[in-house]
């Protein structure tokens, strides 16, 4: 039983035949009250550190700041702590709206998960004996059902094909995936001329090596893993995701579909937020920010505008930036931002995907599916809603982008559901990260060129204020694990720079001698 109250957020979308389509779901996320902040004249207070952004990346660099006795405060836009990832509480049954999945290999992730006594608190996605336990394949030519061991045994054979592009399984060109860019066995150079092919040059270069079943699960299973055409995703993208599972599909479904946090990944965010509360952390909820502008002095001058229109100004030594990649054009920077990172921002990233929920009648847990091409490319059966006589339904799709918006035609993502198997729909649940202006995306994947070009470039500061997010992560980007890494490295060096006193410091006298 979760400590925490459901309490109703402007994010989220449900739609039923006989309602259609409303807006907002609950979830443990809600911040109440939404500003603490202690009375004093904010023109005059400095703050050592400003962090924002309450996705996890914020709220692992704002505990950690905290908990180091730094004076920090944490604006979000939103109503919620999670930022892209964040868990809805529908009729008694929890939803993922958008991160969902751990892995032991996720080691951040996981450790927080233990801090906060979540660490054997978790389910899985799959249901070994769940009612329709088959795969259904649609690519076109009509509907097949497979066991899930032979739809397993094709996909796995279609990706060892398609990654072992070096004779090695990838080894030889990304051995290790934290440091892609170049590192003692890989040259920038050799990163480089692999970083221009796309995944449509690599599957053509093996295309006489695949059936045609296996052709469709691969040309699929790219646009599910990033959400992007194979055409534009740089094969290099697949190459890190195959070094980072542990150079083999055997594991895709451990680290990257099956286990995830019983109550819901909002649960371990609140978590982390309350910590951070109890350490002396301040912050502001319905707040997003206007402008970024450091002056000669190096103070960090963020404006926000709130609901009504009014401006606030907040100044601090440094600033934790984590607005998402995407989002970042909105923003006045001042100094502007470097012209190599303009161009990555006005470029973007891949990943425009769809994610929706549905609660159907009956027992379809152990449902997995791919139809290719379709509105929704995967379906996965996900376990019982609350009550036992239901089963929640998590389906992906692509980049939709002009050919299906789901705030408009919501009954055709139910039409879409019916190509996996026929199932009696009782509500469909979804957050649209498209037309939500604090992400108009998913989290990052590269397209072609894009790595080698920008990712030193993103990862860099600007001035005063360290860039952190998950979208340019150095390991497991656009994951949970890769928003931890970010706010724990840009905490550390907020640290440093503003200064901490450990417990052994010498005496001023013998630091002037040192």
């Amino acid at each position: 039983m979760s400590p925490y109250q459901a309490n109703l957020s402007h994010d989220g979308q449900k739609w039923t035949a006989k309602d259609g389509l409303t807006r907002g779901l609950p979830t443990y996320g809600v911040i109440k009250p939404e500003s603490h902040i202690r009375q004093q004249s904010n023109n005059d207070k400095i703050w050592e550190v400003i962090v924002i952004g309450a996705g996890y990346t914020g709220l692992i660099a704002a505990r950690d700041l905290v908990k180091a006795g730094k004076k920090a405060l944490l604006l979000e836009a939103r109503d919620r702590v999670g930022g892209r990832t964040w868990s809805a509480q529908v009729d008694g049954t929890t939803y993922e709206m958008g991160g969902t999945w751990v892995s032991h290999v996720h080691g951040r992730l996981f450790a927080e998960m233990q801090r906060y006594g979540l660490k054997d608190e978790v389910q899985m996605t799959r249901t070994d004996d769940g009612g329709c336990s088959y795969f259904t394949l649609d690519t076109g030519s009509g509907s097949r059902k497979l066991s899930l061991k032979e739809a397993s045994d094709m996909t796995m054979r279609a990706w060892r094909i398609f990654v072992n592009f070096d004779g090695n399984d990838g080894r030889s060109i990304c051995p290790l995936p934290y440091s892609t860019l170049g590192n003692s066995r890989v040259t920038f150079e050799q990163v480089k001329a692999v970083d221009q092919l796309s995944c449509r040059d690599r599957i053509e270069q093996i295309r006489d090596q695949l059936s045609a079943d296996e052709l469709a699960l691969l040309e699929s299973l790219v646009p599910h893993i990033c959400a992007g055409a194979v055409e534009d995703v740089g094969f290099l993208e697949m190459l890190r995701a195959q070094a980072l599972q542990g150079f083999t599909p055997e594991t895709f479904e451990e680290v990257w579909t099956l286990y995830k946090i019983r109550e819901g990944q909002s649960t371990l965010a609140r978590r982390v937020f309350d910590d951070a509360v109890r350490l002396g952390l301040q912050y502001s909820f319905k707040t997003p920010v206007k402008s970024i502008v450091q002056d000669k002095q190096g103070i960090v001058s963020i404006t926000t505008t709130a609901t009504g229109g009014e401006t606030t100004t907040y100044r601090a030594k440094r600033v934790i930036n984590t607005i998402p990649l995407t989002v970042l054009s909105t923003i006045h920077f001042d100094p502007p931002l470097s012209p190599l990172r303009q161009e990555a921002i006005k470029i973007g990233h891949l990943n425009h995907l769809t994610k929706i929920h549905a609660e159907v009648e009956g027992d379809l847990r152990g449902l997995r599916g791919c139809t290719w091409p379709g509105d929704l490319l995967y379906v996965y059966g996900d376990g019982f809603c609350a009550g036992e006589k239901s089963t929640r339904i998590t389906s992906f799709a692509g980049d939709n982008r002009g050919k299906l918006d789901p705030l408009k035609e919501p009954e055709r993502l139910a039409t879409a559901l019916q190509r996996f198997h026929p199932m009696n729909i009782k509500k469909i649940v979804f957050h649209d990260w498209l037309s939500d202006p604090y992400s108009m995306a998913g989290p990052a994947w590269y397209r072609t060129g894009y790595l080698t070009k920008y990712l030193a470039e993103l990862q860099k500061r600007h001035g005063n204020v360290l860039m952190a997010n998950s979208d340019w992560a150095s390991g497991w980007r656009a994951f949970i694990e890769g928003a931890m890494e970010q706010g724990a490295l840009a905490a550390d060096t907020a640290m440093d720079e503003v200064g901490i006193l450990g417990a052994n410091t010498p005496p001023l006298s013998a630091q002037s001698m040192l």
